[in-house]
């Protein structure tokens, strides 16, 4: 069924579709293809285990991160940021809430006019944080919900005051390791075997290759590289409670209807008024989709090394057809 849908789907679609696609249903693969080309001047084809940059879709494993961290007992939501960057005073009363909920009122690096030129020059994690404290606040507490990248960079750093080792050790040592996940990593300059190569397309429709950033730059907010079963394999310790507790879990996936973005989530309902929670994610010659039907055990996962609104509309296309399938 799933095979025929998005083929037919695709078929319809004018744009070639290049990445991977994984379905699961609590905990066991449904589906899983891969399309079209991970590296187009050679013309090696994407394999489902092929690595991708998931863009901001790093953005719940970092606020998942942050979770865990609470559950130990190392930190509270309503903990204070100047409480574990100092130096940032110009933040006031901003508590991790506020920056998991994107409601803080911190500049977003990525919306400066110069970011494309500041995205090429390698930076440490202290530089970003002194670039997002240079900006100026985009509104005070309380402040309504504006997506901020700056926000989930700042979260990376205070992994790292509260942990005492790097942002991509803990990925490692708490998310990644426990979960299974063999080819996730936080992308550095290093060579990574078996990634696609990014591609954009350009206003005459035809692909080119992506343009540069470095990836220092996306960090905690946007830096993750993995791969479709590597995320199906994180739903699953998400899900089976290998990561957080049940009752951390069930505040993570609550949604009151007031608040469509929590804790590095968003949620809606379908059209058959279904739970569900979802992230997308979008870098450079890459897009990302996970999506969770919250009451039926179902993931999406949709990968590509194409910059495109394809991958969320096929994952949309998926998530419809399976919401009146499985119960």
């Amino acid at each position: 069924m799933l095979h025929s849908i998005i083929h037919s789907y695709l078929n319809q679609n004018q744009e070639s579709f290049h990445g991977a696609v994984l379905v699961s249903h609590r905990g066991e693969v449904l589906y899983q293809e891969a399309f079209g080309l991970a590296n187009r001047e050679w013309c090696i084809p994407n394999a489902i285990d092929t690595r991708f940059r998931i863009g901001s879709v790093t953005k719940s494993i970092t606020a998942l991160g942050i979770l865990k961290l609470v559950e130990a007992g190392q930190i509270q939501l309503d903990d204070r940021l100047v409480e574990y960057i100092p130096d940032f005073k110009e933040a006031g009363g901003i508590t991790l809430t506020h920056l998991l909920n994107h409601t803080s009122g911190i500049g977003n690096i990525t919306m400066q006019p110069d970011f494309t030129i500041q995205s090429f020059q390698r930076r440490s994690v202290d530089e970003l944080v002194a670039w997002i404290r240079s900006l100026p606040m985009e509104s005070e507490l309380p402040a309504s919900f504006s997506y901020s990248n700056s926000g989930y960079v700042l979260l990376g750093k205070i992994i790292e005051n509260v942990t005492g080792i790097t942002y991509a050790e803990f990925l490692e040592r708490e998310i990644f390791g426990p979960a299974g996940m063999k080819d996730s990593v936080l992308e550095s300059s290093s060579i990574l075997i078996n990634r696609a190569s990014g591609y954009e397309m350009s206003a005459g429709g035809e692909l080119r290759n992506a343009s540069y950033i470095d990836m220092s730059n996306a960090y905690s907010a946007g830096g993750i590289v993995s791969t479709a079963p590597d995320l199906h394999l994180l739903n699953s310790a998400l899900d089976g409670g290998k990561l957080l507790s049940g009752d951390t879990l069930a505040k993570l996936f609550a949604w009151d209807g007031q608040q469509p973005y929590r804790y590095g989530w968003n949620r809606a309902r379908t059209g058959a008024n279904r739970p569900m929670a979802f992230h997308h994610g979008g870098i450079n010659g890459y897009t990302a989709s996970y999506l969770k039907l919250l009451d039926q055990g179902t993931a999406v996962f949709v990968l590509s090394n194409v910059s495109t609104m394809l991958t969320s509309t096929l994952a949309g296309v998926i998530i419809n057809a399976l919401e009146h399938e499985m119960c």
